[in-house]
């Protein structure tokens, strides 16, 4: 499809204009907040700007909005509300995190746990919709039994393997193992942390966040007409929550990484059984494979990765798992793009996909729409409400993965803010505050491993079918510390300079050719502007009118 359909939106009302087939709100448009994860947008379909859309769910939002109602097929071992207690009367708390997901519980729990070790004198409190977690999380074992989460998994894999091309030259064996997180479990968890730390709990979808005067209190505004009153909000009801924030400018858009996927009864699964089948770019949803199709005026198949006709092609790779039985979930995902890949179409690949492997579904379980906006502009340091998890943008840009990195990154978190407060002495919370939070959480060194991760995200969004395969190829080649660390947001700046070094070495020339010629490419730009602070320097005085005489 051509990219105005692919970001068409159906319709747009006054304080609006078109950017890219986008619907977006001019200045002084209306711009309510979505109605995903604890924040409510209203039915207008106006969004403040490009990233604001994309953010929102784009022209897949509708896909976004039915995965986020699956809550009500699915029951939790203990509600929120029956075990946390409420607000009190005054309705006040001084630190409110909004969302219920993992970011927002881990990092509730976690601003509690720290509140205690220090007199306990700050009540953090939590608000959003009290239902159960329904997306499908996986992730690196090893990540999670750092955290001390190993009981929070449904099934592990010893290894995980993929295919980038055909044959034995495509096959990759990461040589890691791979889990699939228990929904519940780890919802139970966060629970029991939230209710031993002291934190309480309200149930509501956010519409508002009004702010006093230098140090007032700020309200936070129910879609029911209630309203409680803190020190400092904290966003973290997801990447849909972008209305109640600004961001930097002068950085490419957001993209977005789609995945349709569902748990199937099958008659029997098609890959090892033992091992987690992670990334296969093979084109299976395709006529080229096995050479079902040929080049015309030739009479044999291309054997080339298969890869004739697709340099205009997203690519999307398969990502399955056994469970047990017969039952099996199976994923198409589209890895990264700037225009999101529908949904109709990545289910038509993935059904095309298993139809050539000769995988015969007996029933569907669970259907499952990811939309993960992944890149764009980081958050503004400037203004008082913060944020955490993926609201913060703290998603891998070239993954998409941050459950473990907004566990992970909670208890750290909490102790700057924390930290901010004793400093403060009962002074208040103010902008000043707030900046000293913002800077905790995106220090200039984190914004330049973050600019280098977009800068890879932008490269993977222009690539085609067989330059994404060498480009992952090359990537599993390096030393496992470079490879994991990227993948785990664990490499410094520095590190990440040499991890760019390792690549380009291994890289095969056309490979090499793409990587120079990326720096010219606004991603390019924006990642020298982070690691060049004399550059950041003269830009700060520009904005400020100019250097002093």
């Amino acid at each position: 499809p051509s990219r105005s359909r692919w970001c068409g939106v159906g319709r747009h009302g006054r304080g609006c204009r078109r950017v890219g087939g986008r619907a977006v709100a001019e200045k002084g448009g209306r711009s309510p907040a979505p109605e995903v994860a604890g924040t409510s947008r209203g039915d207008a379909e106006e969004y403040r700007g490009v990233n604001d859309f994309i953010r929102s769910g784009g022209t897949e939002r509708r896909w976004l909005l039915k995965q986020a109602a699956k809550t009500s097929k699915r029951t939790q071992i203990r509600k929120l509300g029956s075990v946390l207690k409420g607000f009190g009367g005054d309705g006040g708390v001084d630190v409110l995190v909004v969302g219920c997901g993992p970011a927002g519980m881990a990092l509730a729990s976690s601003l509690a746990e720290e509140s205690a070790k220090r007199g306990g004198a700050v009540k953090v409190g939590l608000i959003g919709p009290d239902v159960p977690f329904v997306n499908t999380y996986g992730v690196w074992m090893d990540e999670f039994e750092e955290l001390g989460l190993e009981g929070c998994v449904e099934k592990v894999f010893d290894d995980a393997i993929s295919h980038f091309g055909d044959g034995e030259k495509g096959f990759v064996n990461v040589g890691r193992r791979y889990a699939k997180v228990d929904l519940d479990k780890l919802q139970d968890h966060l629970l029991s942390r939230c209710q031993e730390a002291g934190v309480v709990f309200e149930e509501g979808q956010v519409r508002g966040i009004d702010h006093g005067e230098g140090q007032g209190l700020t309200t936070v505004r129910c879609k029911s007409g209630a309203s409680f009153v803190c020190d400092v909000a904290i966003l973290a009801s997801g990447a849909a929550s972008t209305a109640f924030l600004d961001y930097e400018k002068g950085v490419p858009d957001a993209g977005a990484q789609t995945a349709y996927g569902f748990e199937v009864e099958v008659d029997s699964y098609p890959f090892d059984s033992s091992a987690m089948h992670f990334m296969d770019f093979r084109r299976h949803h395709s006529g080229v494979w096995q050479g079902k199709a040929l080049h015309p005026g030739m009479t044999r198949a291309l054997q080339e990765e298969s890869s004739w006709g697709t340099r205009r092609e997203v690519p999307s790779f398969l990502y399955a798992m056994p469970l047990g039985g017969n039952k099996a979930f199976f994923q198409e995902t589209c890895l990264v793009a700037k225009d999101a890949v529908p949904f109709s179409v990545l289910k038509r690949r993935l059904e095309t996909r298993l139809n050539a492997l000769g995988v015969k579904v007996k029933a569907v379980l669970d259907e499952e729409w990811s939309y993960i906006p992944v890149g764009g502009p980081l958050p503004d340091s400037s203004q008082r409400t913060l944020a955490y998890g993926a609201t913060a943008n703290m998603i891998h840009p070239a993954s998409g993965y941050s459950v473990a990195r907004s566990l992970k990154g909670a208890p750290e978190f909490a102790r700057d803010v924390m930290g901010i407060y004793d400093r403060r002495s009962g002074s208040g919370w103010t902008e000043e505050a707030s900046a000293l939070a913002w800077n905790s959480l995106w220090s200039d060194e984190k914004r330049k491993c973050a600019a280098f991760h977009i800068f890879g995200m932008e490269l993977l969004a222009l690539m085609d079918v067989k330059s994404i395969n060498d480009f992952f190829l090359a990537f599993f080649s390096l030393p496992e510390g470079l490879w994991k660390g990227f993948l785990s947001s664990s490499l410094n700046s520095n590190q990440l300079l040499f991890f760019a070094l390792s690549m380009f070495a291994v890289a095969p020339v056309h490979m090499k050719a793409k990587l120079v010629g990326h720096l010219f490419h606004p991603a390019g730009a924006y990642l020298l502007k982070a690691y060049n602070p004399l550059q950041q320097g003269e830009e700060e005085e520009e904005e400020e009118g100019g250097p002093a005489p």
